[in-house]
């Protein structure tokens, strides 16, 4: 059995066996382009669905103020309970917007959730016993509300691949993003 599919107005023909491309460009998605196109659009969607998720799980941890980068600034901040400096969290995030970095640091610790401790002329960043309560709670809602779902789709090993793959792109896409700005 063949299915009809309308793209830019000409039918195209599948069988059963065929899979449909799911790209948000079709200008991008040549047939060179096609799988990067389809691996964009599904970060794009992952991403999307990631920060809804962050926002939603610190809402149901008392904390509604909290923006996907505030969140995730906050749990790199509590990472081995080492305190950072702000070019630290930038780094370790690949932000290269150091500002958008310290307007969130700023932002937490007039919350109560992070406070600063003057080393040399460097300010480094813990978590006050306010933001390590905000990070227990937001794991026991993770744990609850994530975790549990993840152990039934067993990807523990296959994940780790993933975002091995992952990190490595991050660099081909920091190097395209030089070798562009130096166009």
């Amino acid at each position: 059995m063949n299915n009809k599919i309308s793209s830019n107005n000409s039918p195209v023909e599948l069988d059963e066996r065929q899979t449909i491309s799911i790209v948000s460009s079709s200008h991008l998605a040549d047939d060179k382009g096609l799988p990067l196109s389809e691996f964009e659009y599904a970060l794009t969607m992952v991403n999307n669905a990631f920060q809804r998720w962050m926002v939603c799980c610190s809402n149901s941890a008392n904390h509604q103020e909290l923006s996907p980068l505030d969140i995730l600034i906050i749990h790199n901040i509590n990472h081995r309970e080492r305190a950072k400096r702000i070019a630290d969290v930038a780094f370790t995030l690949n932000i290269e917007d150091v500002h958008t970095v310290s307007y969130s640091v700023r932002k937490m610790q007039k919350s109560g959730l992070l406070q600063a401790t003057k080393k040399g002329k460097d300010n480094y960043y813990s978590l006050t016993e306010k933001g390590q309560e905000f990070c227990a709670e937001y794991r026991r809602i993770r744990d609850l509300c994530l975790m549990r779902s993840m152990e039934q789709l067993q990807l523990d090993s296959s994940l780790g691949d993933v975002a091995a793959m992952m990190r490595t792109l991050s660099g081909l896409y920091d190097q395209a993003s030089r070798a562009a700005h130096s166009l």
